[in-house]
């Protein structure tokens, strides 16, 4: 008889799990298959050992939170200035006098009165870049300037009579 060489690592890590499943072959037929710690290298040894649905919400959050630092590094430090303190209060400023989403001002309100409610828009960060842009000021309009940032956009709660901009 001849023997053949398994082209295969077998790991001395210490695990020693067995998982056995019944898999089609065929139309009528079924294999017992089974897969062993031994076949894995230590770090997916030690990751199986766990059911899968305990390991899968991890995989899937890590998966998530790595992608979006990958996608995202390449603009940090970058400041724009349209995400300034003074653009933001020029933007409100324009959606005062233009009376921008009076309908949702009119819904947010509404929603407010009826009391316990959370409005993610008024609470979220809305752009990447809020984690270093709290206190990036544009000179060139001390008119809106603030010494913190207030809200991107109209709240429901601000009067439409008041302006933003500041008198000197």
């Amino acid at each position: 008889a001849k023997k053949y060489p398994l082209h295969q690592p077998i790991w001395d890590h210490g695990y020693d799990w067995e998982h056995w499943s019944l898999l089609p072959a065929g139309v009528f037929h079924t294999v017992y298959y089974g897969d062993f710690a031994q076949d894995y290298p230590p770090y997916w040894a030690w990751l199986q050992k766990f059911p899968m649905w305990v390991v899968t919400p991890f995989l899937t959050l890590w998966a998530i939170v790595t992608m979006v630092v990958f996608q995202n590094a390449g603009s940090i430090g970058i400041k724009p200035k349209r995400y300034t303190i003074e653009w933001m209060q020029a933007t409100r400023e324009r959606e005062r006098q233009e009376n921008t989403n009076p309908v949702t001002r009119y819904l947010d309100r509404r929603r407010s009165e009826r009391g316990g409610t959370w409005i993610a828009q008024y609470s979220l960060p809305w752009h990447p870049y809020w984690v270093w842009m709290s206190s990036s000021h544009d000179d060139d309009f001390p008119e809106y300037s603030l010494p913190n940032p207030g809200s991107p956009h109209l709240h429901y709660t601000d009067s439409l009579a008041k302006s933003f901009v500041q008198e000197e």
